[in-house]
């Protein structure tokens, strides 16, 4: 995390946030406790830096690398994935501590301009 906020810095480039993809096609400990660290370690280090942090996931990566309820972080913003190509938070089931998403990605794969491939996410 510190290097990467590094080099964006010395790249000039401007951080409004960063997500935190937790995601259980990336590789996870099968000890939730030993994820929940790394989750930790990564969050403490971008706000020690004065970068904030944002969590993209949905329950069932959540519970399956962390645990349904782990709300150590529910006070960060969740960018919540539930694929059904709604735009609003209906069918959202609290998790984590978080009572309601602050974006929702609804819609996954959508062909782009350019013949780029690329996710649709509902911002209100």
């Amino acid at each position: 995390m510190e290097a990467t906020i590094d080099q964006l810095g010395r790249s000039g480039a401007q951080i409004g946030m960063i997500w935190l993809d937790i995601e259980r096609d990336s590789e996870w400990s099968s000890n939730l406790g030993v994820n929940q660290q790394l989750i930790r370690d990564l969050v403490n280090q971008a706000q020690s830096q004065g970068v904030k942090v944002g969590i993209y996931t949905n329950n069932n990566n959540w519970a399956a690398i962390v645990g349904i309820d782990w709300s150590e972080f529910s006070r960060l913003p969740l960018w919540w994935a539930n694929y059904n190509g709604q735009q609003n938070y209906d069918g959202f089931v609290p998790f984590g501590g978080w009572s309601r998403p602050a974006i929702r990605q609804y819609q996954g794969d959508v062909a782009g301009p350019c013949g780029v491939s690329m996710d649709l996410n509902w911002y209100p």
